[in-house]
């Protein structure tokens, strides 16, 4: 074969691997085109506005305007129950744990205030809410809020029998009556305010006019603890019934909020404290 038919065979092969490719390259873009979106497509796109969280939540937390923020995003995956508006989601309790960026949806939500005390939600499944009277010197003073950590002590009559009532009785076989003691112990520890009852009370107070209108009197809103409600376990919920109905003395004592120490307190009685103070040795 001569030299030039060789060089014209090679310009024969690089013309057809050239249209080879370009060939190649045209489907690629075909298909490259046809598998995004147009640009019609993405505007026809209808987009709606959700809440969604922008850290972890759990159980009972309070939601304040920090946790939330609003996004746009497609209708088709938005809930039907997907909140849109902030004021709708800030100062209620979650039912549920949420993570960040999770869209809040209204079945997710409980309201302290609301007549249907939905509270019973933010539950577990082997706790009772009970509505414990707060009546102590902390509670008339407003010291305690929701989601504060408590312990509540108690005092309370209790009849008992001791030793001396026994051989009293068999020595001389009259049948003498238990004695009443009194007993102030630590009832319950670690015990989270879940919510609380409030009583609005409205007073009278007088305003200062603005200008060009006459003075009013106006309604300054006050509100007084009447009581808590206590997530327990049923047994602890029922020795608090059976102290209260019988009588007993409760004071709330204020925890830390990052105490966790189970305090081993021995339960103060007369002999106690004649022992503590050594008042039996007195002159």
């Amino acid at each position: 074969m001569s030299n030039k038919t060789k060089a014209i065979f090679i310009i024969i092969v690089g013309l057809v691997l050239v249209a080879a490719g370009v060939f190649a390259s045209i489907l690629l873009a075909q298909r490259f085109q046809a598998s995004r979106p147009s640009a019609s497509a993405q505007e026809d796109t209808v987009k709606t506005t959700v809440v969604v969280v922008t850290r972890d939540l759990f159980l009972g937390d309070l939601i304040t305007g920090a946790d939330l923020k609003l996004i746009d995003v497609p209708v088709e995956i938005s809930p039907r129950d997907a909140i849109a508006n902030l004021d709708q989601v800030v100062g209620k309790i979650i039912k549920t744990d949420l993570v960040q960026g999770e869209m809040v949806l209204t079945h997710n939500l409980a309201d302290p205030t609301n007549n249907n005390k939905d509270l019973s939600f933010i539950l577990s499944d082997d706790h009772v809410l009970m509505a414990f009277p707060a009546d102590d010197l902390m509670s008339r003073e407003s010291m305690v809020q929701r989601g504060d950590v408590i312990d509540i002590f108690a005092t309370f009559l209790e009849r008992v029998k001791t030793v001396s009532d026994t051989t009293t009785t068999t020595t001389t076989g009259e049948v003498k009556e238990p004695e009443m003691r009194t007993f102030t112990v630590d009832t319950m520890q670690k015990v989270s305010v879940t919510a609380m009852v409030l009583e609005v009370i409205e007073q009278e107070g007088n305003a200062a006019p603005m200008q060009g209108e006459a003075a009013q009197l106006v309604t300054a809103p006050e509100t007084r603890i009447k009581a808590y409600l206590l997530a327990l376990n049923p047994q602890d919920a029922l020795i608090l019934k059976h102290l209260k109905d019988t009588g007993a003395i409760f004071d709330i004592v204020l925890r830390s909020p990052t105490s966790i120490a189970q305090f081993g307190l021995t339960p103060v009685t007369e002999e106690y404290i004649i022992e503590y103070y050594g008042l039996e040795i007195l002159p």
